[in-house]
């Protein structure tokens, strides 16, 4: 990888240096996997997403990257089944975020064909499985609730020249830890830390790319957001 022809460099990418909007339309589905709780449910459709990002390659040079969910999730919804209006069916997973995850890096090793940066995450998330009553209070909403958490942590992105082709791999891995409300006393919900991670293939203003973002609990209890999808970056 490191000897191949100065078509592939890292400083070729069209957006060097640049920041970008970020338009996509994607298909995405959440999964409730929480055993010992009631039957996995998932939940999945067309998402519209939104961002903004940077990236500039050398050494020590700055990046970011901002991702917004809950406008094209609310608009999954209206467009999926019964609106707002209704609640969802129990065991539904949500995995949502309302002012978004936002990671800032700084490059800590170069070459003209591979970029590694480590720097911060910041977000926040809704987590968590529709209960059997409307009102998240009741006495009697056994099956799960759903939390809102603030998360920080660390975060690592990678960026590698893929031959001469012009296409850029692009990848974030974040692990946030969060804080928020704890679970109510005897209810099985867990409070998770989040992996949050994103795939990316990028070609002159296209992207393709694919997001998992799951919780850290004991092994087999999690809710996974997965979206898999194409944009375009102005």
């Amino acid at each position: 990888m490191l000897t191949l022809g100065v078509n592939a460099q890292l400083k070729n990418y069209t957006f060097d240096g640049e920041g970008t909007m970020r338009f996509a339309l994607f298909y995405g589905k959440m999964t409730n996997e929480w055993s010992g709780k009631i039957e996995d449910e998932t939940f999945g459709t067309v998402v519209i997403d939104y961002g903004n990002s940077k990236s500039t390659f050398g050494w020590g040079k700055y990046q970011n990257s901002h991702r917004y969910k809950i406008l094209g999730d609310v608009i999954s919804v209206l467009y999926a089944g019964n609106g707002l209006a209704e609640k969802p069916n129990i065991g539904t997973p949500t995995l949502t975020s309302v002012f978004g995850w936002h990671n800032f890096a700084f490059s800590a090793f170069y070459t003209d064909f591979v970029q590694l940066s480590a720097g911060a995450h910041i977000g926040d998330y809704f987590y968590g499985v529709e209960g059997i009553h409307t009102s998240r209070k009741s006495d009697q909403n056994t099956s799960g609730t759903i939390y809102y958490y603030g998360g920080v942590g660390p975060v690592v992105m990678a960026d590698v020249s893929m031959f001469d082709s012009g296409v850029f791999l692009h990848y974030e891995g974040a692990y946030a830890f969060t804080w928020g409300e704890e679970p109510r006393p005897g209810y099985p919900d867990q409070k998770p830390n989040i992996l949050n991670q994103m795939f990316e293939l990028r070609f002159a203003r296209m992207f393709f790319n694919v997001e998992v973002v799951y919780g850290l609990n004991d092994f087999g209890n999690r809710i996974k957001r997965q979206q898999f999808g194409i944009g375009i970056s102005l």
